[in-house]
C-alpha cells in the first residue's frame, strides 16, 4: 500500500507546487501620467518642427542629387555591357582558333 500511496502523494504534491502566485506573469501597466502626457518630439525631428520648408528643400535636392546618380548609373552600365559584349565575342574567337589548333 505506501508503494501505490507514494506516487499519488508525489503527483499530489507537484499539481499543488504549481498553484502559485502568477502576478509575475503578467506585464505591469503604464501608469496613467504617462499614457495620457503630451507626445515629446524626438532630438532628430526637432528641423521638422520648427521649419518644414528646410525638410521640403533638403528632400528635394536629395531627390535631385539620386536622379542625377541614377542616370550615371544607367550610362555606365550601357557602357559596360558594350564592353562586355565585346569582350565575350573576342574570347568566343579565341575559343574558336584554339579549337582549331588543337592536338588530336
Amino acid at each position: 500500500m505506501a508503494k501505490t500511496l507514494l506516487p499519488v502523494l508525489l503527483g499530489a504534491a507537484l499539481i499543488l507546487a504549481g498553484c502559485g502566485d502568477r502576478s509575475g506573469d503578467y506585464p505591469a501597466l503604464l501608469p496613467s501620467e504617462q499614457i495620457l502626457a503630451e507626445p515629446a518630439i524626438p532630438g532628430h525631428a526637432e528641423i521638422a518642427a520648427s521649419s518644414p520648408d528646410q525638410v521640403v528643400s533638403d528632400l528635394q535636392n536629395a531627390g535631385a542629387a539620386l536622379a542625377v546618380s541614377s542616370a550615371e548609373v544607367t550610362a555606365a552600365q550601357s557602357a559596360d555591357a558594350q564592353a562586355l559584349t565585346a569582350r565575350a565575342e573576342a574570347l568566343r574567337r579565341r575559343a574558336a582558333e584554339l579549337a582549331r589548333t588543337a592536338p588530336e
